[in-house]
């Protein structure tokens, strides 16, 4: 939980990817609170106030899950929708051309990216494609498996747009850039 409120406020792309992990690691732990509360939240160095909240968010994401249908596989709606608004907000900075400097990041990143949509054909838009690229290296690494240098400088770049897009979606929403 206070890992995933500073990751929202500094890099949407980046809580994505870190929620995505914790679906994981509660799926791993089959939604079950006890042994979320026993290898998760006890391990935080904090009050035992902070604790309780942080055990109320897992216990809340369970939920989610469960309501969701989403205890085996796939992302909780809200994410697929900040996915979705990352997304709508790279289309209109394409669109306007307001930032040079990002039109010209992605389109030196969009054969990659379509590169990519074929092998994930049910990817529904660039940033989807781009962030499940992310979290396939993710887990890759996570399971200690052989990696290319050819998929980490493709992960790099693809980190480095959705990086950009990210602190633009920041300052948009702060009110520091106008579109």
């Amino acid at each position: 939980m206070l890992v995933a409120q500073k990751k929202r406020k500094e890099n949407l792309a980046e809580y994505i990817l870190y929620l995505y992990q914790v679906e994981d690691l509660i799926r791993a732990f089959h939604l079950d609170m006890d042994m979320i509360n026993e290898n998760l939240v006890s391990r935080y160095q904090a009050e035992k106030k902070t604790k309780q909240e942080i055990s109320d968010w897992y216990k809340n994401l369970v939920k989610m899950m469960e309501k969701e249908g989403k205890q085996k596989t796939g992302h909780l709606q809200f994410l697929s929708n900040l996915v979705n608004d990352l997304y709508e907000f790279h289309v209109r900075l394409m669109a306007s051309e307001a930032d040079t400097m990002y039109v010209s990041f992605f389109k030196s990143v969009a054969g990659l990216v379509n590169e990519l949509k074929q092998k994930n054909p049910a990817a529904e838009n660039d940033v989807q494609v781009a962030v499940d690229g992310v979290y396939g290296y993710l887990l890759l690494r996570i399971q200690k498996k052989e990696i290319t240098a050819e998929t980490k400088d493709a992960v790099k770049r693809l980190s480095e747009w959705l990086a950009l897009l990210s602190k633009l979606f920041k300052d948009f929403e702060s009110g520091d850039l106008e579109i």
